[in-house]
């Protein structure tokens, strides 16, 4: 969301204002995670009604998120959809948010962290219990590390872990029909410098 890759399209208020539903965001990483997908097949994924689906496709679509992918149909009552390609950023320095409303930023950042950290607790509660293995099935993973890096190191990490993520996602879609069940995992990387205001606790000092 952050990232500096160039081709990531900063995001505008209409984007902003479309992704504050949360079936949305969950459309959407259905769509980022497959190459494309019929409004049917989504609304089975995700159990909510085709009809309501579509309208929230709609919404999507209008706001530049979705888009149609009409080489893909069978014929032309056929509709399939896909995320619009490269991603998106709420911006950087070097590509300043394109939101004309601070509110909307604001409130979808704040969304994406409530989404962040349920998933955060989540993996938590599942991972005691793998622990103490009275939950045999990997559902999830945790790993933290910690590194000296440079600017340029830390750019050098981003783009390799976004490489491989792409490398791995090609050969998924591209083995989709072999036959072995897949199920959609929610990557998130997350790197916060030492320095980042309010991530570290002041000590405490008692008399």
């Amino acid at each position: 969301m952050f990232s500096r890759q160039p081709d990531r399209t900063t995001m505008t208020t209409p984007m902003l204002k479309a992704m504050a539903n949360p079936l949305r965001r969950r459309i959407l990483a259905e769509l980022s995670a497959v190459e494309a997908a019929r409004a049917t097949d989504l609304a089975v994924r995700l159990g909510v009604p085709a009809n309501s689906l579509s309208f929230h496709l709609r919404v999507l679509a209008e706001a530049r998120i979705i888009e149609d992918a009409p080489e893909l149909a069978r014929d032309k009552r056929d509709r399939v959809w896909r995320a619009v390609p490269g991603g998106l950023s709420v911006g950087s320095p070097g590509r300043p948010s394109r939101s004309d409303d601070a509110l909307a930023l604001q409130a979808y950042l704040g969304q994406e962290a409530e989404d962040q950290i349920r998933q955060l607790r989540a993996v938590v509660d599942w991972g005691t219990k793998y622990a103490n293995g009275s939950e045999p099935e990997a559902r999830a993973l945790l790993d933290i590390s910690s590194l000296m890096l440079n600017a340029g190191e830390v750019e050098e990490l981003e783009q390799g872990v976004l490489e491989l993520l792409r490398r791995t996602k090609g050969r998924s879609i591209a083995a989709a029909g072999d036959g072995t069940e897949r199920k959609l995992w929610n990557f998130s990387m997350v790197m916060a410098r030492e320095d980042l205001p309010g991530l570290r606790q002041r000590p405490v000092f008692l008399p």
